[in-house]
């Protein structure tokens, strides 16, 4: 290595070789995404455009791979460093530019899901960047501004909440992913500096070994010069007196600057935060610098006793230790192999191992070398591997919420017949028709395609709707006095529950209905853990915590409520346990025993309650669930029994159903029609504004998401202005949201969750008709409030 070039300069050079020999990666994934997205764009956008900016797109990347391939055959210098770094970031910068023109010349306005899809693309090409141009930090910023400002432009330009939503959360992960950039650089830089310090210092250990072997050298022949003068002029000894004594002036002086030169080596060793070292051609070490002591916990007794460096590394590398002497005593040297050491108190930690011969006379004598402790390095890379998979799972956990919140509307809407027409033709028929039971199947499992998009929901944080004090023995007596829990222990008639329900638990605060789904869960997997039989244990007690639990950080310290869920089952193996609660992993048979999302949804709920879960498995013994929710002093309210039938019936009030689906309209008005109430329809907020200006009703039953036009929330305010006494209920698909909130704020409610029954709505119109203003309630697909 040349000496006039300075440590940055090299640093430059390895940085830039770093991120030449990685982007090969980019423009190999730029030019397939780019084929797929145009494939995909090609669905609402011109086919001349696309094809225009696809050929200017594979036109870029063919000058970046051209750039790649020749800097590739030249190789990198200190002189060439700065037009290769130059060429690099401005064929990288037309690149993002490319990229960037695909949101102003290919923005599909008329169809969010596609939208959806080029800033997925987009905000995953600058993802990708993260890693593969952390070496140089310029060209993290060149490729993803002119990537992404476009982008966020037109979505900032379009003006609505959701434009500006998605601009706005596009701008906040481009933060992100500059920091964690950022700090991927850093580690990077660190490294090198490191790297070529070492380097630097081990050349200094060179130049100092070449001094002393010189002055060993010019020792020895000094030696050898006054023993023959010595022999030859032993008769002129009184006459070359004076000349033999300056002989051993010289000597004097060499072995004087011998001695200095021993000791600049050993200060310059000992300053060295490395392991310096030298053996003999056996192995035993002859010379171990300070820090060798410090790091192995040997003390200089043990060194200077012939301590052999095949004790310093682990026992189960020893085929690769002796491996690694013998190629170095033939003149091969080390650089860089990685070995455990082994310290005297038994403590091990990585190390790696550079080496070289050890030359006397000519003949390889032992070696010399230094080891480097690669624990923080290797700490370093553990970190980076965690914070990758940690935003990975952030990312699958935003893509799902995103796919459920869009889905979990129109499912609702489609699953609304199903659910409410049985209803109707049940009431229609004899009681031993045989039509009845196979009706009752189809409501029946359309409720169970409710309750898994309930599951959804409830996995994306948006089911929590209710918060009530509640005493978890209750929903536990109620569980187990189920028809879901009865089919269970049909299903698997080896399992046995054994219930142990503390009589003095404290009360809490959520949501029955996902607390009962929690419970239904975990005993669900518990039985079919033992399909042999066995034991599920259900118990219920009073704690405090105040100290972290496994995989948390931290707890809020107080008094909690604990559930335990305990089987004698199968159990969960080790590398399984950290993603039983990713959704739809799972080592059954999907669709076979249940969808994938149950341990999620579990997960979800204690989540959205502020409660901690801690699990616990051996395999073949059994595994441990144990739920922890903040505890309350309040009292329970009791709750209240459900009216009969006959009292929700109607007495000819008028209602107007608003909805923009012609199919719920039809399943409210039938529903509503059949309970004696005089209905009218309409398809659009505006138009019940204009229905209800020529004539009032007595209640209006409003969809809350409708488009295009107004909405339940902005249709149920204009209402509100012509008759501020107007009673309304609220419906939709989803669960609560600010909007639904907003509407009952302002005197809307009851709240109906789609699918409709005649049960659910019958309740929900009649309780808004008998109140004045009163709290509003919400009343879901299975006839709960």
């Amino acid at each position: 290595m040349n000496k006039k070039h300075t440590v940055a300069q090299l640093i430059s050079v390895d940085r830039v070789q770093r991120f030449n020999s990685q982007i090969i990666v980019g423009i190999i994934a730029s030019i397939l995404i780019s084929v797929v997205m145009a494939g995909m764009l090609l669905e609402v956008t011109p086919p001349s455009k696309v094809a225009w900016w696809l050929s200017a797109f594979l036109v870029t990347s063919l000058i970046r791979l051209s750039i790649y391939l020749y800097y590739r055959r030249r190789g990198t210098t200190v002189e060439s460093v700065g037009l290769q770094k130059n060429l690099l970031l401005l064929s990288l910068f037309f690149a993002g530019c490319m990229w960037g023109t695909a949101a102003i010349f290919l923005f599909p306005y008329n169809s969010i899901t596609h939208q959806v899809l080029l800033a997925f693309v987009l905000g995953g090409m600058v993802a990708g960047s993260v890693n593969i141009f952390a070496s140089i930090m310029t060209s993290f910023y060149v490729f993803s501004i002119p990537t992404i400002v476009p982008l966020t432009v037109v979505l900032f330009s379009i003006g609505d909440r959701l434009h500006m939503a998605m601009g706005l959360m596009l701008s906040i992960f481009v933060l992100f992913m500059a920091l964690a950039n950022r700090k991927i650089n850093l580690e990077i830089y660190e490294f090198l500096v490191r790297k070529h310090q070492n380097l630097e210092l081990i050349r200094n250990l060179e130049l100092e070994i070449g001094v002393r072997q010189a002055a060993e050298e010019k020792l020895l022949l000094k030696n050898q010069q006054i023993e023959s003068i010595v022999e030859e002029r032993t008769v002129e000894l009184r006459q070359v007196n004076e000349q033999l004594l300056a002989e051993i002036d010289e000597r004097i002086e060499a072995e004087k600057a011998l001695k200095e030169s021993e000791l600049k080596y050993r200060e310059l060793a000992n300053s060295l935060p490395q392991i310096i070292f030298e053996t003999d051609a056996a192995g035993r070490i002859t010379f171990a610098n300070r820090n060798a002591g410090k790091l192995l916990g040997y003390a200089k007794t043990d060194f200077s006793q012939g301590l052999s460096a095949f004790d310093v590394l682990a026992a189960s590398q020893a085929a690769q230790s002796v491996a690694g002497l013998r190629a170095v005593l033939q003149g091969r040297p080390l650089t860089g192999e990685e070995y455990q050491a082994h310290g005297k108190d038994g403590r091990s930690f990585p190390v790696s191992v550079h080496a070289a011969p050890v030359c006397q006379h000519g003949a390889i004598v032992g070696a010399r070398g230094l080891m480097i402790d690669l624990t923080e390095q290797k700490r370093i890379e553990a970190e980076q591997h965690r914070l990758q998979n940690q935003l990975q799972a952030v990312q699958k956990m935003e893509v799902l919420g995103a796919v459920a919140g869009g889905v979990a509307h129109d499912l609702n809407n489609i699953l609304s017949a199903i659910v409410s027409y049985p209803d109707l033709l049940l009431m229609q028929i004899p009681p031993d028709s045989s039509l009845r039971q196979p009706l009752l199947i189809m409501q029946e499992s359309g409720k169970r395609a409710a309750a898994v998009v309930q599951d959804l929901l409830t996995l994306t944080r948006r089911g929590v709707v209710v918060e009530e004090v509640l005493n978890l023995n209750e929903i536990i007596e109620r569980y187990l006095q189920s028809p879901e829990h009865e089919q269970l222990m049909q299903a698997h008639p080896g399992v046995r529950v054994r219930v142990a329900l503390d009589e003095r638990l404290l009360n809490m605060t959520g949501s029955k209905v996902h607390l009962l789904k929690t419970l239904m869960n975990l005993v669900f997997n518990a039985a079919e853990a033992m399909p042999d039989g066995g034991f599920i244990d259900v118990a219920t007690g009073n704690c405090r915590l105040d100290q972290p639990l496994r995989k948390y950080d931290a707890v809020v310290s107080g008094e909690y409520v604990a559930l335990t869920v305990a089987d004698t089952g199968t159990g969960i193996a080790p590398e399984d346990i950290d993603r039983i609660f990713e959704p739809f992993f799972t080592r059954k048979k999907m669709g076979r025993s249940g969808t994938g999302l149950g341990m999620a949804v579990v997960w979800g709920a204690v989540q959205d309650h502020g409660g901690y879960i801690d699990v616990t498995s051996v395999e073949h013994q059994g595994t441990r669930f144990a739920l922890y929710f903040p505890a309350t002093r309040r009292e329970t309210d009791g709750g209240e029994q459900p009216a009969p039938i006959a009292a929700w019936q109607g007495k000819g009030e008028s209602i107007l159903v608003v909805d923009d689906v012609p199919v719920q309209r039809r399943i409210a008005s039938d529903l509503l029609t059949h309970l004696g109430y005089q209905v009218a329809t309409a398809q659009s907020g505006e138009e019940a504004v204009e229905l209800l200006r020529a004539r009032p009703v007595d209640l209006v039953v409003l969809d809350m998401i409708m488009a295009p036009g107004m909405d339940g929330l902005d249709a149920f305010r204009q209402i509100r202005r012509m008759y501020p006494g107007q009673r309304a209920v609220i419906a939709s698909g989803y669960s609560e949201t600010e909007r639904v909130r907003e509407a009952l704020a302002l005197g809307a409610g009851p709240y109906v969750k789609k699918p409709y029954t005649w049960i659910t709505l019958g309740q929900a119109v009649k309780t808004a008709l008998n109140r004045a203003e009163t709290t509003p309630q919400a009343f879901g697909p299975a006839g709960e409030a």
